[in-house]
C-alpha cells in the first residue's frame, strides 16, 4: 500500500504549491482533483493538461487517480432532466479523456443524487444508465472507473456497500470497480471487511478521519474514526492499492501543507505504508 496526496486540500493555492508540498514530503503519488482553479475540462483544458503532465513527469510523480469535481458543479448523472443528465455524461467523458492524456488509468465517479421530486427507483435507473454509458467508453479506452459511495448527506443513491454491489452487479462491466471512503463507510456503519466480503472488488481507498456524525473529511486523529484498524484490515485483506488523504474543510485550507504533513507522518508511524 502507498499513500497519495490530493490537491483538493490546496484548492485556494496554485497547483504548483501542492506539488512543492509533495516534493518536500517526499511523496510521489497524486490523486488529481479536477476542479477550479487547478484543472477544469471546459477552461483551457489542453494547456492545463500539458502543464500538469510536464510538472508531474519532471518531478517523477505519478497520478494514481483522476477525480473530477462532481459534488459542487452543476453536473449530476442521476438528474431527471434529460438535458442535464446528458451534459453530465458528456462532462465525465471529457474528463475520462483528460485522465488518459495525463497518463492515469483510473477515474473516480459517484452515483450523483436523485431528484426529490421523483422516486428513488427512477433516480437509480437514471444513474445506472449514465454509469453504463461511461463504462462503454472506459472499456474501449482501458480506463478503470472507481465508483465511490457517498454519505447520506451527499446522495440518496449509493451510500453503502450494498448499494455499491447492487449497481456494479447490474452494470456488469469489467471497467467498473468499487472503492472505499472511510467517512462514508463509517456513517453507513460499515468496515473494510464488509467491502472485501462482496464480489465487486476494491480498486481505491480514501483515508480520512471524521466525527462519525457528519460528512466532515478531517485530518488523521482530528476526529473519532478508528482509521488505524481500517489500515490493518486492508493489510489483512491484501489490499495493495493507494490510500488518498482526501482532507477537506475550512480549518485546513489556509495551511494545507501542515494538514497533509501531519496525516502523512501519522500513517508512516504504523510502518505498513510507503509514499
Amino acid at each position: 500500500m502507498k499513500v497519495a496526496g490530493m490537491n483538493i486540500t490546496f484548492k485556494h493555492f496554485p497547483f504548483q504549491t501542492f506539488l512543492d508540498c509533495m516534493d518536500q514530503l517526499g511523496m510521489k503519488s497524486i490523486e488529481l482533483w479536477a476542479g477550479e482553479p487547478h484543472l477544469y475540462v471546459y477552461r483551457h483544458a489542453l494547456g492545463n493538461i500539458r502543464n500538469i503532465r510536464k510538472e508531474v513527469k519532471t518531478r517523477e510523480m505519478n497520478i494514481v487517480c483522476f477525480t473530477p469535481e462532481q459534488c459542487v458543479y452543476p453536473y449530476n448523472i442521476a438528474a431527471s432532466d434529460t438535458h442535464l443528465r446528458k451534459a453530465s455524461i458528456d462532462y465525465f467523458i471529457e474528463n475520462a479523456y483528460a485522465a488518459l492524456e495525463l497518463g492515469t488509468n483510473m477515474m473516480l465517479i459517484t452515483s450523483g443524487i436523485g431528484d426529490f421530486s421523483v422516486t428513488r427507483e427512477d433516480s437509480w435507473k437514471y444513474a445506472s444508465d449514465s454509469i453504463y454509458q461511461l463504462t462503454k467508453v472506459a472499456e474501449k479506452e482501458g480506463l478503470t472507473l472507481a465508483l465511490e459511495p457517498l454519505t447520506r448527506f451527499e446522495s440518496n443513491l449509493i451510500v453503502s456497500v450494498k448499494d455499491l454491489e447492487k449497481m456494479i452487479g447490474e452494470i456488469k462491466s469489467p471497467a467498473l470497480t468499487g472503492m472505499i471512503d472511510t467517512v462514508a463507510m463509517r456513517l453507513a456503519g460499515e468496515t473494510p471487511d464488509d467491502y472485501f466480503s462482496n464480489q465487486s472488488g476494491i480498486s481505491h481507498f480514501h483515508l480520512i478521519d471524521g466525527d462519525g456524525q457528519t460528512d466532515a473529511h478531517l485530518g488523521l486523529d482530528d476526529g473519532s474514526l478508528n482509521w488505524r484498524e481500517y489500515l490493518y484490515s486492508l493489510q489483512k485483506n491484501q489490499y495493495d492499492g493507494y490510500l488518498t488523504l482526501e482532507i477537506m474543510g475550512s480549518q485546513y485550507y489556509q495551511n494545507p501543507h501542515e494538514a497533509l504533513k501531519k496525516s502523512v507522518n501519522k500513517v508512516k508511524e504504523l510502518g505498513i505504508i510507503s509514499s
